[in-house]
């Protein structure tokens, strides 16, 4: 990989710390920190309910990770391992299976997510692929596994972005359209089309609504706060500060708060992200977490969105005015969930009108 890979719990930690750390603009999080610092209160936060991952066994997963020494499929299975190791258990219900030409296999059919269970199940995952896997009869064969599951369901998508070039109702457009306007899911589709054709088509797929979301393989195995954003969010309300520092593990930055309704950011934070872009030059193995949120204002769909053309705004400033690498930013959101202040008072929509900033991978 390009950069150490930080647990997606610290990271989830760093940008939960934001949220009472905002007082400080730039904030060093230290090995010491994380083993001495009294958490009086924390919240995992569920995003879905449920959630379904399936795999991309084909031929095409046989093809190295960019800059890798492993396939794709080797590498998404171990990085499954490693999630699955420090998922908490939040009372999802649960699903794995392997991508066939038919549609799915089942390893894990939808049931209560038990830690070693679904370990074993990812362990029989194939190590290589075979055969071509097409979108069509893997979105069809999602319509009876989900049909009658309460909450939200996130489906973890991986996948080479093969169709059949068709039109009409057997057009993977539409059938994710349909699956999207009858059922609360949210599609998280891992990228490792090259196509420009499949490029597309899986780019089309995340927008069916607006938690829908498209990552490039290689970013995905590079980040897993990926994974976590779709399943969880993390609160921490009360904690108690210490000292010394010791070996740094990552740094907080301040909220990006925003006018209502608005993406722009405010000049007040040009030297703030600055000071982090810095930063980010000066330790070229870091990465930087920015997750979106709005005030209760509005409609769940549009403030998801709202809060995803947040956390890219704030990307798109770091890439163009400061030359971050944009696959060093792993951008989330989540509407008005996990708000800091009570949106009654204009004073706390404004606290909850947000970007949270965090970085991590120090080493």
């Amino acid at each position: 990989m390009k950069r150490t890979i930080v647990t997606f719990l610290i990271a989830g930690w760093m940008v939960a710390a934001l949220a009472v750390s905002y007082a400080q603009a730039f904030e060093i999080i230290t090995k010491e920190m994380m083993e001495k610092k009294i958490v009086t209160r924390t919240d995992l936060i569920r995003t879905a309910d449920n959630f379904i991952i399936l795999f991309d066994a084909s031929s095409s997963a046989n093809k190295m990770v960019p800059g890798g020494t492993i396939s794709r499929i080797q590498a998404a299975k171990n990085l499954l391992t490693d999630r699955n190791a420090w998922l908490p258990d939040l009372g999802y219900t649960a699903g794995l299976y392997t991508m066939t030409s038919s549609g799915h296999e089942s390893l894990y059919p939808l049931l209560p997510y038990d830690r070693d269970s679904y370990g074993a199940a990812i362990e029989k995952l194939p190590e290589a692929g075979s055969g071509p896997t097409m979108l069509q009869p893997v979105l069809r064969s999602l319509r009876k596994p989900i049909e009658g599951l309460s909450g939200k369901t996130a489906i973890i998508l991986f996948t080479d972005g093969s169709y059949n070039k068709v039109r009409g109702p057997r057009a993977p457009l539409q059938i994710a359209q349909e699956i999207a306007r009858d059922n609360d899911v949210c599609f998280y589709l891992v990228s490792s089309a090259t196509d420009a054709e499949n490029k597309q088509m899986v780019e089309a797929l995340s927008k069916v609504n607006a938690c829908s979301r498209v990552v490039p393989l290689d970013r995905f195995l590079d980040n897993p706060q990926y994974l976590s954003g779709a399943l969880f969010t993390v609160k921490t309300t009360v904690y108690e500060k210490i000292v010394p520092v010791t070996m740094k593990i990552g740094v907080a930055e301040e909220d990006v708060l925003f006018d209502f309704d608005s993406i722009d950011i405010r000049g007040e934070y040009n030297e703030k992200l600055g000071q982090l872009a810095d930063f980010l030059q000066q330790n070229p193995e870091t990465f930087c977490v920015l997750a979106g949120y709005t005030d209760s204002t509005g409609g769940e769909e549009y403030n998801l969105a709202l809060s995803e053309r947040r956390s890219a705004q704030v990307k798109s400033h770091l890439v163009n005015k400061h030359g971050i690498d944009a696959d060093r930013i792993v951008t989330l959101w989540f509407g008005t969930l996990n708000p800091v202040k009570d949106n009654v008072t204009a004073e706390g929509r404004q606290r909850n009108r947000r970007v949270e900033v965090a970085v991590g991978g120090i080493r």
